[in-house]
């Protein structure tokens, strides 16, 4: 447990500053996966966080609980962030992170709706919006 409450307490502080923390607490060939993303190795994980960061302002996580059962966890977070394309964002999600024997983290997935991100954008916002309230049950 050691390992998930150091990596839920530099989740809710990440910045660019910090990202070389990650080093200790996940493997050299740690996979990590969202709804958009697919990458192996603990390079392209940090590659990947830069990105964010350059490309999104704000950024912060919050987690809300997680549950541990061996090495399995989850996680239940807050994300919040903004860009001049999308203005601001906030969603949940859920990831499940996979310990290995050393502690540390073998794999990270996240799950939410990408749906959150698109409803953002002009056009395809108000295609997305209106197909929601269709395919909505109105009882």
């Amino acid at each position: 447990m050691k390992t998930l409450d150091h990596y839920i307490t530099l989740l809710e502080s990440l910045s660019p500053a910090n990202l070389g923390q990650l080093y200790e607490l996940v493997c050299e060939d740690v996979r990590f996966s969202d709804p958009f993303n697919q990458v192996t190795g603990v390079e392209g994980y940090l590659e990947l966080l830069r990105d964010m960061f350059q490309r999104l302002d704000e950024v912060r996580f919050t987690v809300h609980d997680c549950v541990q059962k061996g090495p399995i966890a989850y996680l239940y977070w807050t994300f919040t962030a903004s860009s001049k394309t999308t203005g601001r964002l906030n969603f949940q999600g859920t990831s499940r992170l996979l310990f290995a024997e050393d502690g540390r983290v073998a794999s990270h997935q996240d799950f939410w709706d990408s749906a959150a991100i698109y409803q953002q954008l002009p056009i395809i916002g108000i295609l997305i919006r209106w197909l929601q309230r269709r395919a909505a049950h109105h009882g």
